[in-house]
């Protein structure tokens, strides 16, 4: 018996899993998947975050309403909510004005300044031509 278990061949022991030996290439491709995952993960967090931060908004200015004596409806409470976060994060242009003009000639300084220094150089040179 001895005789016929030493003429089994043994089963290896060298059993390849999925992923153990994996190229530069695939390692690259599985970890762009995880941090995909993860992005889609921290976007679904935060769209939830909102609703949370919506719903206490909301409960704030009701409780600030009825302290206030006004007859607020969640409705319209909700409305407003809707209005002031739709034009949260809206541009308008600035007026026009004084401040604008000033604002405008700073963000220009070297434009203006490097015009000027040209404008001057020019008329120096003519000066000393034809003057």
């Amino acid at each position: 018996m001895s005789q016929a278990q030493a003429t089994q061949p043994k089963p290896s022991s060298k059993i390849e899993l999925p992923g153990q030996n994996l190229s530069l290439e695939e390692t690259l491709r599985v970890m762009d998947v995880a941090r995909e995952m993860r992005d889609q993960r921290e976007q679904a967090e935060e769209m939830f975050r909102r609703d949370d931060i919506r719903l206490a908004l909301r409960e704030k200015l009701m409780r600030t309403a009825r302290l206030s004596g006004d007859n607020v409806t969640e409705a319209e409470m909700d409305a407003a909510i809707d209005q002031y976060m739709d034009n949260l994060h809206t541009y308008a242009d600035p007026k026009s004005g004084w401040n604008n003009f000033v604002a405008h000639c700073w963000i220009w300084r070297d434009r203006i300044l490097y015009s000027m220094a040209g404008l001057a150089t020019a008329g120096a040179g003519l000066w000393y031509f034809f003057g």
